[in-house]
C-alpha cells in the first residue's frame, strides 16, 4: 500500500468500509478531520464507549481479525484502529480506519493480511473513537506453513450459559501461558431462564422481546453484547485470539438446519436462522464473511482450519447448519434416553452434509502435519446404557438406551465412515476436541463401537462447560427429559456401558487445556467452580499424555 494516494484512500475506504495503511506511509494523505480519528486524550474512559472491550481471531501467518463494538446510538460512524509491536504504541505497524451503524449493531471487524505482519509474533491493537482508546487486546500470529514448529499450546472451552454461574473459567485461562483460545460453541443461549436446562438462575437476563427464547435479531444482539460485556470474557478475548464455531443455542436448543425441535409446535424458521447467524457474525472475531442475500444454509460458512507449521492442522467444523433431523421423531423421548429406531442406521443420515464431508475428509487425507486435530462441536463416541443396567435404573424391562441421538449416535454410519477413512488411510496422531455435553471426558474412537476387541481410530477430549448445567446439576437429561438419578451412579453407569470411555467427570465445570508436541500431545482438564469469582477454586482433574504414533491415552 506504500502507492497509495489521497484518491486512493478515499476510493478504497468508501469501496469497503474499511481502509488499512502500514507503518505512517499514509498519514501525511489525509486531511485534518480524518487525522483527529487518531487523536487520543488520556483521561477520557474507554468502558462507556467500547462495553464489549476489543477481541481478535482466525489469527494466520500475516493476517488476524479485529473486532470491537461502539456505543453509539445514530447515523454511520468512522473508528480507527492500530496494530504495534509494544504495548505502549511507540512502534505501530498497521493502521487504519472501519465504517460500522446501527445496521451492524456498531460493530467493527477488521479482517488484516498484510506482509508487515510477521509469522508466529505477538501484536497488541486498539480502537479509537471520540478521543478515546479501547482497551489493548494482544494477539498471536501462526507459523509459517512450511515453519519446523516444536510446541504450541492452546485452551478450548464451551458451553458458557451466562445465567447458570460467572466466568471464573475465563479469568483463569486468560492467565494460561498459550497461544490462543479454541471456542466449541454454545457461546450465547438463546434461552434467558429455561427450567428444562437452566438451573442455577444465577444470573438472570430478560430479552428485550420479553419472550423466554430469542425471538430475532434484538434479542440474539443483546445476548452478545451482554456476555461479551462480562469482565473475565473480556480478559480472555483481550489477552488471545479466537476460533470459534458454533453449536445450537447461538439460534435454538437441538436446532438442525432451519429447524426448532423444542418449539411447540416444532418450527421451520429461515427468517430465525438467518437472524441467528446475522448476530453471530457481528459479534465473533472470526474471519467468515455473512451474506445477507443468501438463504441461512448458505448465508454464512463457519468450517475452515488452521495449520500450525508442520505440527497440527486444526480442522473446525460445523455440525447444526447441515445435518438431518433427529432420526426417530422430534419428542423429548425419541431424542434422549431412547433405543433408537431403524432410521439411525440409515446410511443418508449426515451430521456434515455432502460438501463439509467431502472437504474435511480432504483435509484430513492431504494434511502432511504431524498432529490432526478435529474441532468438534457434539461427541464422536458412543454413549449408552446397557440393557440391564437401564432396567435396574428404570425399574421395568427396556433395551439398551442411547443417551442422545442429538450428538454422533444419531448418525452412525456417517461416523463409521468418517474413521473408516482415518484408518484406511492409515491417518495417524488423529485426536478430536469436543464441547456440548458439560462433562469432562476422554476415550477412544472406533468404526464399530461394540467390538471390545477392535483397534481405535483416535481419541477424543471433550471439555467441560464453563458454566451450563451438567448432570450433578441437572434433574432431567433433555428439555423435559428423563429424570436423572446420582451422578455417582451415572458414571459407573456410564463408565461399564462404554468402556472406550477413560475417564467420565460431570460433576464440575472448567476448561481444558492442550499441548501439542512432536513427540506427543498432553490434554489437561482443569475443573473451576462457577461461585462468585472471590469464592472460585481452580483445580487439575486429570492430564493425559498421547504418544505421537500410537492411538493411547497415557494417564500422566
Amino acid at each position: 500500500m506504500s502507492q497509495f494516494t489521497r484518491r486512493d484512500f478515499l476510493k478504497y475506504s468508501l469501496a469497503t468500509g474499511v481502509v488499512v495503511w502500514v507503518g505512517n506511509e499514509i498519514s501525511n494523505l489525509l486531511n485534518s478531520e480524518q487525522n483527529r480519528l487518531f487523536e487520543i486524550e488520556a483521561a477520557n474512559a474507554a468502558v462507556p464507549l467500547f462495553p464489549q472491550s476489543v477481541a481478535s481471531g482466525d489469527p494466520q501467518p500475516s493476517g488476524i481479525v479485529l473486532w470491537t463494538r461502539v456505543a453509539a446510538d445514530s447515523g454511520a460512524i468512522q473508528v480507527a484502529f492500530q496494530v504495534a509491536s509494544d504495548r505502549t504504541f511507540d512502534n505501530i505497524v498497521v493502521s487504519g480506519v472501519a465504517r460500522t451503524d446501527a445496521n451492524r449493531d456498531y460493530t467493527v471487524k477488521v479482517q488484516l493480511s498484510t506482509p508487515v505482519l510477521n509469522p508466529y509474533t505477538t501484536y497488541y491493537y486498539r480502537f479509537i473513537f471520540n478521543n478515546t482508546s479501547s482497551p489493548i487486546g494482544r494477539f498471536k500470529t501462526l507459523p509459517r506453513p512450511d515453519a519446523r514448529v516444536d510446541r504450541v499450546r492452546f485452551g478450548y472451552i464451551n458451553c458458557q450459559d451466562y445465567t447458570n454461574g460467572f466466568y471464573n473459567a475465563l479469568g483463569y485461562l486468560a492467565d494460561e501461558n498459550i497461544d490462543f483460545v479454541v471456542h466449541l460453541g454454545d457461546y450465547i443461549y438463546e434461552t434467558s431462564a429455561d427450567p428444562r436446562f437452566q438451573t442455577g438462575q444465577i444470573r438472570n437476563l430478560v430479552l428485550p422481546s420479553g419472550a423466554p427464547a430469542a425471538t430475532g435479531i434484538e434479542d440474539y444482539r443483546f445476548l452478545y453484547q451482554t456476555y461479551n460485556a462480562d469482565p473475565d470474557m473480556q480478559k480472555l478475548r483481550e489477552n488471545f485470539a479466537f476460533i470459534t464455531i458454533w453449536d445450537d443455542h447461538e439460534c435454538a436448543n437441538d436446532i438442525y438446519q432451519t429447524n426448532t425441535p423444542d418449539q411447540n409446535p416444532p418450527l421451520t424458521q429461515p427468517a430465525l436462522r438467518q437472524q441467528a447467524n446475522q448476530a453471530w457474525a457481528e459479534h465473533t472475531a472470526a474471519g467468515v464473511t455473512f451474506y445477507s442475500d443468501r438463504d441461512p444454509l448458505s448465508s454464512l460458512l463457519i468450517y475452515r482450519s488452521f495449520v500450525f507449521g508442520d505440527l497440527f492442522e486444526l480442522i473446525m467444523t460445523d455440525e447444526r447448519l447441515y445435518r438431518d433431523g433427529p432420526p426417530c421423531g422430534l419428542n423429548t423421548n425419541q431424542r434422549y434416553i431412547t433405543p433408537g429406531c431403524p432410521q439411525v442406521a440409515d446410511p443418508q443420515r449426515t451430521m456434515l452434509g455432502s460438501r463439509q464431508k467431502r472437504w474435511f475428509l480432504a483435509k484430513l487425507r492431504s494434511s502432511s502435519r504431524i498432529w490432526k486435530i478435529w474441532g468438534n462441536e457434539v461427541m464422536t463416541m458412543q454413549l449408552k446404557v446397557l440393557s440391564a443396567l437401564a432396567t435396574q435404573l428404570l425399574g421395568t424391562p427396556v433395551p439398551d438406551l442411547f443417551v442422545t441421538l442429538d450428538q454422533w449416535d444419531g448418525y452412525p454410519a456417517e461416523r463409521a465412515e468418517i474413521f473408516r477413512a482415518v484408518r484406511d488411510a492409515g491417518i495417524k496422531n488423529f485426536v478430536t476436541i469436543t464441547g456440548d455435553l458439560h462433562t469432562f471426558i476422554s476415550g477412544y474412537q472406533k468404526v464399530n463401537f461394540n467390538s471390545l476387541t477392535e483397534p481405535p481410530v483416535g481419541v477424543e477430549f471433550v471439555a467441560g462447560s464453563v458454566t451450563s448445567a451438567n448432570f450433578s446439576e441437572s434433574s432431567a437429561l433433555g428439555p423435559g427429559g428423563t429424570p436423572l438419578p446420582p451422578v455417582d451412579v451415572i458414571t459407573q453407569v456410564l463408565r461399564v456401558s462404554n468402556p472406550h470411555i477413560t475417564y467420565f467427570n460431570s460433576a464440575t465445570h472448567g476448561y481444558n487445556l492442550i499441548e501439542v508436541g512432536r513427540d506427543a500431545l498432553v490434554c489437561t482438564f482443569k475443573a473451576v467452580s462457577t461461585v462468585r469469582s472471590q469464592e472460585a477454586t481452580l483445580q487439575t482433574l486429570k492430564t493425559f499424555r498421547v504418544p505421537r504414533d500410537q492411538v493411547l491415552i497415557q494417564e500422566i
